[in-house]
């Protein structure tokens, strides 16, 4: 039996509607309940905690680069962390983090209590979109503390894909009692693609004069600077940077490779956020309604649709002290009513803004929520 042949008919409107975006619809974050089947000490204040979770509803299908969030027993809001190994290394329902213990946090107190080894977690991702490009320019990372993570990931993933590119890999430390990985780095060193050079530049910037350190020291961006751009130790036409770590770090290295003519096309980076950063700010105007920001949310009630908002404050301070949640579909959407990001669920991961399509939603964004009816 012959097929029957749909007939097409071109509408003289169609050129005017918005073209589908193909990555639309496409990106899920994924909740697993786990175990901590190890947690390793790599320096006086750095863990690595490897998680083994169920996965009889699909797995974290993650991306050298990205990250996930975990959420422990007792505090209420998870924590995100980047995959601190590349998918080819980790084993088969397993996910690797490097936490970092900050004074007087809640995961930073749960983790030093006792030995965590077989508690039962909950891991969600992947998350976020920094990872390698397809290009074959010279890759130049740039990391600091805890950035390791991400950083090592995606010069482990270029190692097993044996690909042909250079690679230089600057790490910021304050001593030497922070440096960590270093078996690993040597070991990439002798597995890199035969033909291209791999290089592990650890830079510290408190080490004390009398030690027996011979390595560089001072900033790891200003020696960057000083000894590799100034130096023209590679083409910095040819090259694409990938920074992960504390946001001075970024923005300082971010503008030296601006100022000697690096495109920012050619820069990608991860900024560890946390709760005190401010939280990031639905734009209702630019807002399209295709549920991106909602496939990946960490948390349940960190993005919700919201009205009767109360305001405090005066001036920049001003901002929602009061709302009311409304359930989608039992409403008259944003017409009037707001996607509004809940200051106190929101955990900082910045997802939501990775995710969106049209840059509606951002930290910079004014605070005080507008409806469609208001404008």
């Amino acid at each position: 039996m012959a097929k029957s042949k749909l007939t097409v008919f071109n509408d003289p409107f169609d050129t005017l509607l918005p073209q589908p975006n193909p990555t639309i619809q496409r990106r899920r974050v994924d909740s697993h309940p786990g175990t901590i089947n190890q947690v390793k000490q790599l320096t006086y204040d750095t863990f690595e905690v490897t998680v083994n979770y169920t996965a009889d509803q699909g797995f974290i299908n993650a991306k050298a680069g990205q990250y996930g969030t975990l959420q422990v027993p007792g505090i209420k809001r998870p924590r995100a962390y980047s995959f601190a190994k590349t998918p080819e290394l980790e084993n088969p329902n397993e996910v690797t983090f490097f936490i970092r213990l900050v004074e007087g946090g809640e995961l930073s107190a749960w983790l030093q209590d006792k030995d965590r080894t077989g508690e039962k977690v909950t891991v969600s991702g992947p998350m976020g979109h920094f990872g390698l490009d397809n290009s074959h320019k010279t890759i130049v990372c740039i990391a600091g503390g805890s950035g390791m993570s991400a950083i090592k990931a995606i010069v482990e993933h270029a190692c097993q894909q044996s690909l042909a590119r250079d690679c230089y890999f600057f790490y910021g430390a304050r001593t030497q009692a922070d440096l960590y990985c270093l078996d690993e780095m040597a070991d990439l060193a002798k597995k890199w693609n035969p033909k291209h050079h791999f290089e592990f530049i650890p830079v510290l910037s408190e080490e004390p004069e009398d030690s027996n350190w011979q390595g560089p020291k001072g900033f790891v961006t200003e020696y960057f600077n000083e000894h590799y751009l100034a130096n023209k130790k590679f083409d910095v036409n040819n090259v694409s940077a990938f920074f992960c770590g504390p946001p001075p770090m970024i923005d300082h290295g971010v503008e030296v490779l601006t100022e000697v003519g690096l495109s920012s096309r050619d820069i990608r980076y991860d900024k560890f956020e946390d709760v005190r950063s401010p939280a990031p700010v639905v734009d209702n105007t630019k807002c399209v309604l295709c549920d991106e920001c909602l496939l990946v949310k960490p948390v349940e009630n960190c993005i919700v649709e919201a009205t009767g908002f109360t305001l405090s404050g005066i001036g920049k301070n001003r901002k929602v002290s009061e709302f009311k949640t409304i359930q989608p579909g039992q409403t008259s959407g944003l017409y009037y009513n707001s996607l509004f990001i809940d200051d106190s669920e929101c955990i900082r991961c910045y997802a939501c803004i990775d995710a969106c399509p049209h840059d509606a939603i951002s930290p910079q964004n004014k605070a005080i929520p507008k409806t469609l009816k208001e404008l």
